[in-house]
């Protein structure tokens, strides 16, 4: 039995992708999260100097020359920071409104919020907007690396109350992440 396949390719070369309300409004949140913390390390190219999240996202580019390393990153950062944040406001377009956002728009009563009556959403992805998905993905999951602490070798280090819920998180990002890679390469 073929399980159902979130992405599918058109003829024109765009995707269709198919989310529970909840996976989006998940999404949604945690790819404005890092469009947030993207905003403040372009405002603050000390922040994004000094903070290791952003050692993932901006690794050097002459592991062997620190000053080369940073001349390159005085020079690069702020673009790629931006070109990052770009992607991720890419995500969130296309994923639209969350429920919440959708009632505070319409001034419907609360009840339209709860997720179990909520229909799956279906989006189309162009095939520049794939790229940035791709992009987003990557962006999302190296966060999430660092803030769970995990190694080279794959080993979670972060033991708090909220490691269970950022590893599910990072290995859902990781499976969407798969599965859109592989409807373009189908």
């Amino acid at each position: 039995m073929n399980a159902v396949r979130r992405f599918t390719a058109q003829e024109d070369g765009a995707l269709l992708g198919r989310f529970e309300p909840i996976e989006a409004d998940l999404l949604r949140l945690a790819t404005k999260q890092l469009l947030e913390m993207l905003d403040s390390g372009s405002a603050d190219p000390e922040l994004a100097e000094s903070d290791g999240i952003f050692a993932r996202l901006l690794p050097d580019a002459y592991r062997d020359d620190d000053e080369a390393a940073a001349e390159f990153r005085r020079y690069t950062s702020v673009n790629l920071l931006e070109r990052k944040a770009l992607n991720a406001q890419i995500v969130i377009n296309t994923l639209g409104l969350s429920a919440g956002e959708e009632d505070a728009a319409a001034e419907t009563d609360t009840a339209a919020t709860d997720t179990e009556h909520r229909q799956p959403i279906t989006i189309r992805l162009a095939p520049d907007a794939v790229q940035a998905w791709l992009r987003s993905l990557t962006d999302l999951r190296l966060t999430l690396a660092d803030r769970l602490q995990i190694s080279p070798d794959g080993v979670v280090h972060l033991a708090t109350e909220d490691t269970p819920f950022l590893r599910e998180l990072y290995d859902w990002l990781g499976m969407l992440q798969e599965e859109l890679v592989y409807s373009i390469d189908v």
